[in-house]
């Protein structure tokens, strides 16, 4: 291949024209040889065949009176046949009957006969014709003739084909080495110019039509000036596109740098003035790190390293630059690689005051903080305000058994036994007549039975209220020290079961669901401990089931159903599901339901929705809202992954 690359276009024409002649000239010869072999062959048969039937004629009266003289006479005429070697006569027994040897064969053996047929050998016809008299067979006749001839025949033939080759050849080459020049002189001229104008960038140089060439070669070189058109006009528009680029980055208010792999400077666009302080002078051939915030360093060298490893990468970071006056400008910048970019074998960045961005993103930041401190207290608010709810709910009850057991002590019989014992005192002498004779003393034994009778059952009475008593009493301090349990864990992420935290904020809403006659369906599915800040969890939980209490009760239903579902995602994620079947939520307010103040009640302030959202979101997890429309319920869903990394913000 590398051979072919070094002949010239015209040797590679001849070359092609004479290989093409050689080829058509050999397989040319080649037929004509091989029709003259086959002709010649079928021509040496049907010949013999004659021959043999002739002599079987001549040979048949002798071999019917076995007159083996006589054929053998007939043979020896065969001697006339310069190729004919030998000649045999058989009997129908396969016996030689008479034969024929030429004089140069010596020790010639006969073959053993066939019926009929013919076969060539290397060196030799071998053929077999009947003997036929009144329509039998009476004997076969053998010739056997050598191939000098048709060998003497194909090597004149060949010779006569050498020599028809090689004069074909000189005339190919004359008129190759004329003719060739029609096509190869506009195509070398084609080269030459365009040769020219890769050398000289000169694309006004067209390539010149020659009179003899085909029409395919004029086409080819129209085709080729008109390409030098397009390009010249390309070249054009992209020296003017060159020029507006050019002015543009030089007018462009963000700053245009370009760096080599080491973050030298190597070019930087003239706005760097306005905003660096910086001509751009000033900074070429500076290392572009120098004037970074240390702080930032690390940073732009990691991406700036991606860059340069992965060049179809776009990265983007931002950082401090150094002004001249010495402060500080915060800058956005994109930075791509083009180091393969011969025209401008470097990486270019493109850099975006972001100073006032900042600025007003660190005074947001700061507000959020605020908002979601507000909302955090709001929240603990709404906690604290369920739980003195539910303390005030129980201590109701704790008035009622009171006032039952004040009751009960004021409508005792007691003092109709001291009234009683009094009577016995005052006839203590004469206890026993009085007893057994006295109309009152007779009915004091039996009003003792009575009494006491009704004093037993006053005190399972007053016992069992105080019983109560006590039970309200104790789920007071239980609801007052679970408050306390999870106001000091503000802000502390403990791992414990989900399910613990749900069943906390039920019990804080149990005396309201009660009195609101609310069932509680709880669908529990096995779940793994979360890491999570209980309160926040609490907070989000009872203003939940705050709110379904209220759309339930909304909604009028005598059915009011509040389903609490716990269960996985198979994504990392633990759901927790808050579903009534009240009032329903109108689509235009789910888009607006977790937004700070927005809310439906009429005592609302709209804290609780946007500052579960926001705990939510700082644990990492997700507060969302379904619901088909109004009358058709709502379902708030928590989700916390089971495993992350905690904010402690």
């Amino acid at each position: 291949m590398r051979l072919a690359r070094d002949i010239s276009f015209t040797r590679k024409l001849t070359l092609i024209i004479m290989l093409t002649s050689v080829v058509a000239l050999l397989l040319a010869c080649g037929a004509f040889v091989a029709y003259e072999w086959v002709t010649f062959r079928r021509t040496m048969v049907n010949d013999h065949a004659m021959l043999a039937k002739i002599v079987g004629a001549n040979c048949a009266a002798a071999v019917i009176f076995d007159d083996a003289k006589s054929a053998e006479r007939t043979l020896a005429s065969l001697q006339a046949e310069p190729h004919l070697m030998a000649a045999c006569i058989f009997t129908t027994d396969y016996r030689v009957f008479a034969s024929y040897v030429r004089s140069d064969l010596k020790g010639w053996i006969p073959p053993k006969p066939v019926p009929s047929g013919e076969s060539f050998a290397d060196d030799h016809l071998a053929l077999y014709r009947p003997i036929i008299h009144n329509g039998e067979q009476i004997g076969t006749v053998y010739l056997q003739e050598d191939l000098l001839e048709m060998h003497e025949r194909l090597t004149r033939y060949a010779g006569i084909g050498l020599v028809v080759l090689l004069v074909s050849l000189c005339a190919a080459l004359l008129l190759s080495g004329r003719l060739q020049r029609l096509v190869s002189e506009p195509i070398l001229h084609l080269a030459q110019t365009a040769k020219e104008v890769s050398v000289g960038k000169d694309y006004e140089v067209r390539a010149p039509k020659s009179s003899g060439a085909s029409r395919e070669v004029d086409t080819l070189i129209d085709a080729f000036n008109e390409m030098l058109a397009q390009i010249q006009s390309r070249d054009k528009a992209l020296q003017e596109s060159e020029q507006h680029f050019r002015s543009l980055i030089e007018n462009a208010s963000d700053i245009i740098t370009i760096i080599d792999q080491d973050s030298w400077i190597r070019y930087i666009s003239p706005s760097a003035k306005r905003l660096l302080g910086f001509a751009p002078e000033e900074l070429v051939g500076k290392l572009a790190l120098d004037y970074i915030h240390p702080d930032d360093v690390k940073t732009v060298s990691a991406h700036l390293t991606q860059v340069v490893e992965v060049p179809e990468v776009i990265v983007s970071v931002e950082f401090r630059f150094h002004r001249k006056d010495g402060s500080w400008i915060y800058l956005e910048s994109k930075a791509r690689n083009l180091l393969s970019d011969p025209g401008l074998a470097g990486i270019i960045v493109n850099s975006r005051d972001i100073t006032e961005r900042k600025g007003a993103q660190t005074e947001m930041e700061n507000m959020h903080r605020q908002l979601l401190d507000a909302s955090r207290y709001a929240g603990m608010a709404e906690v604290a305000t369920n739980v003195l709810h539910n303390v005030g709910n129980v201590l109701n009850s704790v008035n009622v058994s009171a006032a039952l057991v004040s009751e009960k002590v004021q409508k005792s019989k007691v003092p109709n036994l001291a009234r009683a014992a009094a009577l016995m005192r005052e006839h203590e002498n004469d206890l026993t007549v009085f007893l057994t004779q006295d109309p009152k003393g007779t009915q004091l034994v039996s009003y003792f039975g009575t009494l006491a009778q009704h004093l037993g059952c006053e005190q399972a009475e007053i016992l069992k209220e105080i019983e109560s008593l006590n039970n309200n009493i104790d789920h007071i301090k239980e609801i007052v020290t679970m408050q306390q349990s999870y106001a000091s864990a503000s802000g502390i992420v403990d791992t414990l079961p989900i399910v613990d935290l749900v069943e906390d904020a039920l019990r804080m809403n149990v005396g309201a669901l009660a009195r609101h006659e609310v069932q509680v369906v709880r669908e529990y599915i096995a779940t793994p401990s979360v890491p999570v800040d209980k309160h926040k969890v609490l907070q989000i939980l009872v203003n939940l089931v705050r709110n379904a209490k209220y759309a339930l009760d909304d909604g009028g239903r005598n059915d009011k159903r509040l389903t609490v579902r716990v269960a996985t995602d198979g994504d990392g994620f633990v759901k927790i599901s808050v579903i009534d079947n009240g009032v329903g939520i109108p689509p235009e307010h789910l888009t607006r339901i977790f937004a700070h103040g927005f809310t439906t009640r009429k005592n609302g302030h709209g804290f609780g929705l946007h500052s579960g959202a926001l705990a939510a979101k700082e644990m990492g997890g997700s507060l969302s809202v379904h619901s088909d429309g109004p009358g058709q319920g709502a379902m708030f869903v928590l989700s916390l992954p089971s495993h992350r990394e905690q904010n402690n913000s």
